[in-house]
């Protein structure tokens, strides 16, 4: 009887044990690593494959596209208001102080037109001061014929990559539309979102694609860098993680 009892007292320590070795703990704020980066070139778009493994200790890592992933703090950006709750043109006038940066939700209807509903009670102070910037695609939106000053919002991707040129040693941020003297605020952002795939996730391997003809148009023989980092759904932000140098020709 001794020794039955001593087996089953060493199998569930040998239980317990296990059970402690496959339930390691990782923190709440997401741990990046990079794996691998694969360069596919096609006749039409090439693709810049990017794999990393991450680990977050309470598996909120991704966003999705449905409804609760579009309003704050995920929201693509906020409509600048003044103190009376009035929406600011890039020419408005008799401005009332300060400005706030309500968040935005925009909805198609069933009419095909676009809905942009902005939220007063989730304001947020923007400045004491009118500090409306000339026109540029970051700060303005055409929104009906108006333009109107917003806010993006850092936190609607939750993935977020800059391309990197070396030259002497030295890095340098790729800015796409300089190169091609392009006004589109789009051209060269790669930044996206991560879709919320696992709800137990806490680890595990993202494979993340870029796809553009820019690749080869702009630094195909060059020395590149790619520094990334993510977001999870409580809006905690990752280590930078990134890429050994490399060149596209020696990815293929």
């Amino acid at each position: 009887m001794r020794a039955v009892k001593q087996l089953v007292f060493s199998v569930f320590i040998l239980i317990l044990l296990s059970s402690c070795f496959e339930q390691e703990e990782f923190p709440d704020t997401p741990r990046i690593e990079f794996e691998s980066l694969d360069y596919i070139e096609t006749p039409g778009l090439d693709s810049l494959v990017l794999s990393f493994s991450f680990e977050d200790g309470d598996g909120d890592l991704g966003l999705n596209d449905d409804v609760n992933d579009l309003l704050f703090p995920y929201q693509i950006y906020s409509v600048v208001i003044d103190a009376n709750d009035s929406v600011i043109y890039i020419d408005s006038d008799n401005i009332e102080l300060p400005l706030y940066a309500a968040p935005v939700f925009i909805a198609s209807l069933d009419n095909g037109d676009i809905a942009r509903i902005f939220f007063t009670e989730d304001k947020v102070l923007l400045s004491e001061t009118d500090n409306r910037p000339s026109y540029d695609c970051d700060n303005y939106e055409l929104i009906e014929s108006d333009t109107v000053y917003v806010a993006r919002n850092e936190f609607y991707h939750n993935f977020h990559v800059q391309f990197m040129q070396k030259r002497n040693g030295n890095y340098t941020e790729i800015d796409f539309a300089e190169i091609f003297q392009s006004d589109d605020c789009e051209l060269g952002n790669f930044n996206g979102r991560i879709p919320f795939y696992d709800p137990n996730g806490r680890e595990g391997v993202i494979t993340y694609s870029m796809l553009s003809q820019l690749f080869r148009l702009s630094f195909q023989d060059d020395t590149i860098q790619l520094r990334f980092w993510v977001y999870d759904r409580n809006l905690n932000m990752s280590n930078v993680a990134e890429t050994p140098d490399f060149v596209l020709r020696d990815l293929l």
